[in-house]
């Protein structure tokens, strides 16, 4: 199955760099949403993230990571250092396509996937089948769940990518050489020549 993954990236930057990769992701998310593109994040947002994915399951616009694809810069007189004179902060954003099987890197027998009924919204099709999935690493008893979708099948992908997201965070080691490229993603970021540019809390772009 190949998927398309979204990844922000604060490098070796500070906290501002890092506050700023949550309020990034929401904003692309959002513009996503206007272009019918559904991405997902594969682990929960915090304020201060060193790095943060999306997948998509369907392929992502070219148009659309034209527009992204790079440096991002944020102009913001910190509140965290406000002190500090720095006022230019710099994420880097990367697109990967990821071509694995459905159960890449694990043993069958160390996962127990189970499926319930969906609460969330989606309207009334999502509720009428246990179409959410929630499958937990036997080993360690970490646990991924998804209902994002209407398809049992894409849930159950999309909860083994969020599973495999956590147990790489856990042992901040890759699997494979996929995986290593994008763990190297954090440690390269050019600050020139940004591809858009935002300003202020809430960031707003500048035009």
């Amino acid at each position: 199955m190949a998927y398309d993954i979204l990844q922000i990236s604060a490098g070796q930057g500070p906290l501002e760099c890092r506050k700023f990769i949550a309020l990034l992701g929401e904003i692309i998310r959002k513009e996503a949403q206007n272009n019918n593109i559904a991405l997902q994040p594969l682990s929960g947002l915090s304020e201060f993230m060193g790095s943060l994915r999306f997948v998509s399951i369907e392929s992502i616009p070219e148009e659309f990571k034209k527009r992204w694809e790079g440096t991002v810069q944020w102009i913001w007189k910190s509140t965290i250092r406000p002190h500090h004179q720095r006022k230019n902060w710099f994420v880097k954003i990367s697109f990967f396509r990821s071509e694995t099987d459905d159960l890449s890197g694990f043993k069958k027998e160390d996962l127990k996937i189970e499926t319930f009924r969906s609460s969330g919204a989606g309207g009334q099709h999502i509720n009428k089948t246990d179409s959410a999935v929630r499958i937990t690493h036997l080993p360690t008893g970490i646990q991924a769940t998804a209902s994002d979708e209407r398809s049992q099948i894409r849930n159950r992908e999309l909860a083994l990518l969020r599973l495999q997201e956590q147990l790489q965070s856990r042992t901040q080691s890759a699997r494979n050489a996929e995986t290593s490229a994008l763990w190297l993603e954090h440690y390269r970021l050019e600050r020139g020549n940004p591809v858009r540019v935002f300003a202020g809390l809430p960031p707003k772009e500048k035009r």
